[in-house]
């Protein structure tokens, strides 16, 4: 084995396996919808831990601080925050190497100098990640999952992004993707659409589309009990909701409008979307987590502001406006992450 400066393996484990999965959490995952996903990979499937981080050397404590247990006074116990690899087996058998907790602080260039060691030695063939990302999409219609890639060849049959290059600050999975590729090992990252009024709680639903995406991709089979029974139970909340609320309903139907009138053509496309012959690599060679519940207060609040900025936005209705044969104007075009 090669000598690592960030990473402690453990012993006598064979860590072999064609896919990484990177879930390094600190940047945008609304609706906690990768974060959903990977613990159930972690909670239902057969788990060994391969190697951890020294995190001492990657984290600030004062970003990610430890968590203390107090009971009646007692200091009982303080978890210090972990970066580690694990390695699952799909319920085939197929085995898919998982790198979990925050993201690094400092040294990403190292930490991913390490990982592209590792990748190697590994024998990884594709790194992929799964994030949900905040879109104007009403809950009320299917969840679509877009690809992210460092190979445009995966990419195909998706709608091309205007306005030609878009910048923003880079995750700590996407960096690794990036770094990786350089060594000819591509990333793909798979983005579900959460109504932005659910961002800030869990969505379930986008993590059970992202998990039945990857599977489908990657010709995986992967456990989603769990998240089904959560994407029910969300279901229902929501519901209840909406059904008691007539300025949510207006939203929903305001959402459902460009979503039927621009997106389902889009969704028709779904076959140009890749497949697991796709891909470089073929597979076969190679608990109860949710609690769900929505914050009915912050789901208010956040209908409320967007509300108030709609108002703020919108000019006085014209004369014209009485006319019933009078055309609607459209709304705006959605964004890339809102099509399938």
């Amino acid at each position: 084995m090669k000598s690592y400066e960030l990473m402690n393996f453990e012993e006598d484990v064979n860590y072999h396996s064609p896919i990484l999965l990177t879930h390094l959490s600190g940047a945008t995952d609304a609706g906690s919808a990768g974060a959903l996903a990977v613990e159930q990979l972690l909670s239902s499937l057969p788990v060994t831990r391969v190697a951890t981080f020294d995190v001492d050397r990657l984290i600030d404590y004062r970003a990610n601080r430890p968590t203390v247990t107090i009971n009646n006074w007692e200091v009982m116990g303080v978890d210090v925050p972990e970066i580690a690899l694990d390695l699952v087996q799909d319920d085939a058998g197929i085995p898919i190497l998982v790198l979990h907790g925050p993201e690094p602080d400092t040294k990403w260039q190292r930490f991913a100098e390490e990982l592209k060691s590792f990748a190697e030695d590994a024998g990884v063939e594709i790194v992929v990640s799964m994030t949900g990302m905040p879109a104007a999409v009403p809950h009320t219609r299917p969840t679509m999952v877009h690809l992210q890639s460092t190979d445009p060849d995966l990419v195909e049959g998706q709608p091309q992004l205007a306005g030609g290059d878009i910048q923003f600050s880079a995750s700590a999975n996407t960096f690794v993707h990036h770094a990786l590729a350089e060594d000819g090992v591509e990333g793909v990252t798979f983005l579900a659409a959460v109504p932005y009024y659910m961002a800030n709680m869990d969505y379930p639903r986008a993590s059970l589309a992202l998990l039945e995406r990857l599977s489908s991709v990657l010709d995986l089979n992967l456990p989603t009990g769990n998240i089904e029974a959560g994407t029910q139970m969300v279901g229902e909340q929501l519901e209840h909701l909406v059904t008691e609320n007539p300025e949510v309903i207006s939203l929903v139907k305001m959402l459902e409008q460009p979503f039927d009138e621009e997106i389902a053509d889009e969704v028709k496309t779904i076959g140009g979307f890749p497949t697991p012959e796709d891909f470089a690599f073929n597979v076969e060679d190679a608990g109860d987590i949710l609690e769900p519940s929505i914050d009915a207060d912050a789901l208010a609040h956040t209908i409320e502001q967007f509300l108030a900025r709609t108002e703020a936005t919108t000019p006085p209705p014209s004369q014209d406006d009485d006319d019933p044969d009078r055309p609607k104007p459209r709304h705006r075009a959605p964004k890339p992450w809102e099509r399938d």
